[in-house]
């Protein structure tokens, strides 16, 4: 199953659906599997609350999921990750109509701390930093990593998914890998540069451009300013000053790279291009991409498919 069409697929069963239960259960591709079950979220009425009694991943594959957690209220994207801890409850207070909210539930046993451990091999700053996570978890029982739909970490996820769904070979072993992969990128990203660890004098552009990387669908100032410990003021100078460009050149410079690669993708249509790079306005996308590349999103689709010997007439 192709990674770009497992939100499609996804959304299929959902809206094929007839049954009121609250989660839809997915059949695994290898009825011998029994790492975890994957569920989807229905979106039938009535109460979405749940108590964990196994450990549990939430995966936003399209549109946006709000979840309580505890006090919490927490506003899932496409691309979100995140971990629940067994024993936990949770509800899914609202969810977009074509959203599309995928559950790993692991099978009993599985506790975040003892599969985490093996991610620090003796590294200092990985013990440092695992040991902030498996605190995290313990007192809060939640774990939100903010990847979006395009970056690795949500790719790594859909093939999870698509593992799981499928019945190829070494799929399990695949399957286990994946998930330390995309829980790795998931916390090296969040983590690159925090208030306590970022010095204000040795700021560097591979942060910056790190966390723009991470966050171009959705992103402000504001956000950015505070994730590395400054006033936006004072940010938005740096950043200048340092780099040359500005904060905003330096997201749209992102978004126009890639608007490029989604472009030469047939299967992904123009306005959902516009919505995966960040802009909601089609006449201000138009605009920066023509200053950036100096003809049209459509001139240059066409001479992508030409490069590539793809037509579609």
């Amino acid at each position: 199953m192709a990674a770009v069409a497992l939100d499609q697929y996804l959304a299929s069963i959902l809206k094929s659906n007839s049954t009121d239960r609250n989660e839809i259960k997915l059949e695994a591709g290898n009825p011998d599997f029994d790492m975890f079950t994957i569920y989807l979220e229905n979106h039938n009425t009535g109460i979405h609350r749940y108590q964990m009694d196994v450990s549990t991943i939430l995966y936003v594959a399209k549109g946006t999921v709000t979840i309580k957690s505890g006090e919490k209220i927490i506003t899932m994207k496409s691309g979100n990750v995140l971990l629940l801890t067994e024993g936990w409850k949770y509800e899914v207070k609202s969810q977009k109509e074509d959203s599309v909210l995928v559950k790993l539930k692991f099978k009993p046993g599985f506790v975040y701390r003892e599969y985490f451990k093996y991610f620090s091999y003796k590294g200092k700053r990985e013990n440092k930093v695992i040991e902030q996570i498996i605190d995290s978890l313990g007192n809060e029982h939640v774990l939100w990593l903010k990847n979006n739909q395009i970056t690795r970490a949500s790719q790594v996820m859909q093939h999870i998914i698509g593992g799981y769904l499928n019945n190829d070979l070494f799929a399990t072993a695949l399957i286990q890998a994946e998930l330390t992969v995309m829980l790795i990128i998931s916390i090296r990203t969040q983590r690159m540069a925090t208030p306590t660890n970022l010095d204000k004098t040795k700021f560097e552009k591979k942060s910056l451009d790190n966390y723009i990387d991470a966050h171009f669908a959705d992103i402000s100032l504001a956000d950015a300013a505070k994730y590395f410990g400054f006033n936006p003021n004072y940010f938005s100078n740096m950043v200048k000053a340092k780099t040359g460009k500005s904060f905003v050149d330096h997201v749209d410079e992102r978004r126009m790279q890639e608007a490029r690669e989604l472009l030469a993708q047939p299967d992904i249509s123009l306005k959902e291009i516009i919505g995966r790079v960040g802009y909601s306005s089609k006449s201000f996308f138009y605009k920066k991409f023509n200053q950036y590349y100096h003809m049209t999103p459509a001139a240059m689709r066409e001479e992508l498919f030409r490069q590539a010997n793809i037509n579609l007439k």
